[in-house]
């Protein structure tokens, strides 16, 4: 019995770095998020759209996270862009791109820390009332 629960605590732990390396790989920083911007990457704002119409990065689209899926991203990203998620605080966006990328979609991202990082960092955003 002993035995059997350390092969199982093993495993979860082996499970856990498994996860935290995934959402390493797609989760990117500020500074990389920008580089990626400057790559011409689609940029999607998942959050609310109350929160979108008050501020969200430059050069986003407000899309609910239900309405991004694999077959909408291929049809309307023809030159296959790398696509940059954001959220408030980067829960929904890293759920999602997480959930993208199992099914194979590998040039989808999200900012760590969400859009709350981005102001910390001082980094531009705008909102409706501005365009």
């Amino acid at each position: 019995m002993l035995a059997l629960g350390c092969v199982g605590f093993f495993l979860l732990a082996v499970f856990n770095e498994l996860k935290i390396k995934e959402a390493n790989i797609c989760g990117l920083s500020t500074t990389d998020s920008v580089k990626l911007i400057n790559q011409n990457a689609l940029i999607l704002d998942v959050g609310p759209a109350e929160h979108y119409a008050q501020k969200h990065l430059l050069g986003a689209a407000n899309k609910k996270p239900e309405d991004i899926t694999e077959e909408g991203l291929s049809k309307n990203n023809k030159k296959n862009k790398p696509v940059l998620l954001v959220c408030d605080n980067g829960k929904v966006s890293k759920k999602l791109s997480l959930k993208l990328r199992s099914k194979g979609l590998d040039n989808i991202f999200y900012i760590k820390g969400g859009q709350t990082e981005w102001e910390n960092a001082s980094l531009p955003v705008s909102s409706l009332a501005d365009q």
